[in-house]
């Protein structure tokens, strides 16, 4: 008979405030020493399993001097070097099970495969990481937007611009007309649209926005590749378009961004370029990525 050993849980939503409108992750805790690592095997069964868009593992840093920790991330078919609500939801867990006190603003530093993230916690609770670099931009092909169109079952013409905004996932974002297209767009993977990762945006009206505090954009995510139909919140795909947005000047330097409305959540990605120090090159500058998380489930698993 096979033995399992028990672990540390977390389950958290991210970017909400409230718990079950954001988007969960799953955390399994491996920073005791005396814990079994699980194996890759082991990892990405579990993953398969919990059947979450994304589950991540905390492990104790390579490099103790240079980071807090590490991360490994899976969604139910594939490892990540990186995501964005898992590094949030990650990163909660560990100030959680390790105790740290955040009665002041505090700076942790994940590794993980895109190498360091530098997360910021606020004394509100929220916790922001640095968009990571881009490996991949530029207009996406013709053939890759019709693809997406046709799985949304929105027009072609109503795209306005497009950007491919690789972070770790292949992400290619559509910048639609407003956000009612981008509430309107179906979430059904068509053969050809499953062996890509897209999402689109669009921009709410100004009389819809009293303050600052709502929403400039509606964001939807289909990460078809990997096997699911639509993502509710999704922190590297609004990572790729703020540094996109900002950098075109098509948006603000500070916004908040909408995702998950049409799947009944109400997630909130609040964006921000840290503009400090104006003697460094703009497209330099960090662009932090931020929200609030709620545990939801506390307890042991076994692996």
């Amino acid at each position: 008979m096979s033995t399992t050993t028990p672990y540390p849980f977390y389950q958290i939503d991210v970017f909400t405030e409230k718990g079950y409108l954001g988007n969960p992750v799953a955390v399994v805790v491996v920073l005791d020493p005396s814990l079994p690592v699980p194996t890759d095997e082991q990892m990405a069964q579990y993953a398969t399993w919990t059947n979450l868009s994304e589950t991540t593992f905390l492990l104790p840093p390579t490099d103790p001097t240079k980071a807090d920790y590490r991360v490994r991330i899976f969604t139910p078919s594939m490892e990540l070097p990186f995501a964005g609500h898992p590094t949030l939801g990650t990163c909660r867990a560990f100030l959680e099970h390790t105790g740290v006190v955040t009665n002041e603003p505090k700076k942790i530093v994940q590794e993980c495969g895109v190498g360091l993230v530098e997360l910021s916690v606020s004394l509100d609770g929220s916790i922001a990481f640095v968009a990571p670099p881009l490996s991949k931009t530029g207009t996406v092909e013709e053939d890759k937007i019709q693809i997406a169109c046709d799985a949304m079952g929105i027009d072609r013409k109503e795209v306005l611009d497009t950007q491919w905004i690789v972070n770790g996932p292949h992400w290619f974002a559509l910048l639609v007309k407003d956000a009612e297209t981008v509430m309107k767009a179906k979430r059904t993977p068509t053969e050809q649209s499953k062996e890509l990762e897209f999402g689109i945006l669009g921009e709410y009206p100004a009389h819809q926005r009293k303050s600052s505090q709502d929403p400039l954009f509606e964001v939807r995510t289909f990460p078809h590749a990997d096997g699911v139909d639509e993502d509710p919140v999704t922190g590297s795909f609004n990572a790729g378009m703020a540094q996109w947005l900002i950098g075109t000047g098509r948006a603000p330097l500070s916004y908040v961004a909408s995702q998950g409305t049409a799947m009944g959540r109400k997630g909130r990605v609040v964006v921000k370029r840290d503009d400090t120090d104006a003697s460094s090159e703009e497209m330099k500058r960090k662009i932090w990525i931020g929200g609030h998380q709620v545990i939801c489930i506390r307890g042991t698993v076994q692996i």
